[in-house]
């Protein structure tokens, strides 16, 4: 007897079209997810980041029983022996080798040239960068201050304190050319610190706060954000004003996080000692507060309560934050 066979049957244009419909709403509602867990990662290890930030300035502390200076400076627009608080806990983040190598006295730390400290250009510091920034970490390579690609290696920045009006004493700020320049936070221009300045509680002070989202897509002018050098030019520091006083690495708060004012072009002169806070993370950003906390701060805070966790002694209460 012969077996009979059964027919072979395909897939009819209809049911391939299901299966294909099918894959695709099941992607859609996987790839969301999935980009949601790649964030958290990032941001979690942007989180790791700030706490190891943390760690260094204490363990700097512990070391010389002060924290590193937020930005330190000639009184000309001489850019040797001027770095910012970065370069100075080096050997606390793993990079010894590069801080044996440099030249406090002589070398030069800007971006324009590091003549005496070569070992600077170029370097990439992980723990000094955001996971989740988009933006393209420049270093110079022009050997030009108007070169637009230079110094943005870090996305982490110093906070110097808040500009007025502010809650608190009247004082610990002047007005600049380039902007407010404070002295009223934890890393202060040319001004050592320690734990027992913060008077408000070291809880509740912030140190060290995200500015990885800082481009916005502009061609911005890196050196007023990134870098190592420090303050320039404090000749021009008189009484309570100053005219061409600038420093990098730190930031004077003078406008809500992740806003969107212009700092570039004809407008950046006035804006370099404030650039603003902010990251990619939706919703906020990160900060480090003086007693090496990490916490997730609200695009939506309010602005004052912000100014006041930027000022380490302004004796004004803090709202839950």
């Amino acid at each position: 007897m012969h077996q009979r066979r059964m027919p072979h049957r395909g897939f009819t244009l209809i049911e391939l079209l299901v299966v294909i419909a099918i894959i695709a709403i099941l992607m859609a509602l996987l790839l969301p997810a999935v980009q949601q867990a790649r964030e958290a990662a990032r941001r979690s290890q942007c989180k790791n980041n700030l706490k190891q930030i943390g760690l260094a300035i204490h363990n700097y502390h512990d070391t010389h029983s002060v924290f590193p200076l937020g930005s330190w400076g000639m009184t000309d627009w001489n850019m040797k022996n001027c770095t910012n608080w970065r370069t100075m806990i080096l050997p606390m983040v793993d990079q010894s080798p590069v801080y044996n190598q440099l030249d406090f006295e002589a070398g030069n730390f800007a971006a324009n040239s590091y003549a005496g400290n070569e070992v600077l250009k170029g370097l990439r510091v992980d723990v000094f960068l955001c996971p989740s920034s988009t933006n393209e970490v420049f270093d110079n390579t022009e050997n030009t201050w108007s070169n637009p690609e230079r110094g943005l290696n870090h996305q982490y920045v110093g906070i110097q304190g808040a500009a007025p009006p502010v809650p608190g004493p009247d004082k610990g700020y002047r007005d600049c050319n380039h902007g407010w320049s404070c002295g009223n936070g934890m890393l202060a221009p040319n001004e050592t610190l320690r734990m027992r300045d913060a008077l408000d509680g070291s809880s509740n002070t912030i140190i060290v706060a995200e500015q990885s989202g800082l481009t916005n897509g502009r061609n911005l002018t890196a050196n007023y954000y990134g870098g190592w050098h420090g303050a320039r030019n404090f000749s021009r520091v008189t009484g309570s004003s100053c005219t061409d006083l600038w420093q990098a690495g730190s930031t004077c708060v003078r406008f809500a996080p992740n806003s969107d004012i212009v700092q570039t072009g004809a407008n950046e002169t006035k804006y370099r000692n404030n650039t603003i806070i902010n990251s990619e993370h939706e919703g906020g950003l990160q900060i480090l507060l003086t007693d090496g906390s990490v916490r997730f701060l609200s695009e939506n805070l309010d602005f004052m309560t912000l100014k006041r966790l930027c000022i380490r002694y302004d004796g004004e209460p803090i709202s839950a934050f």
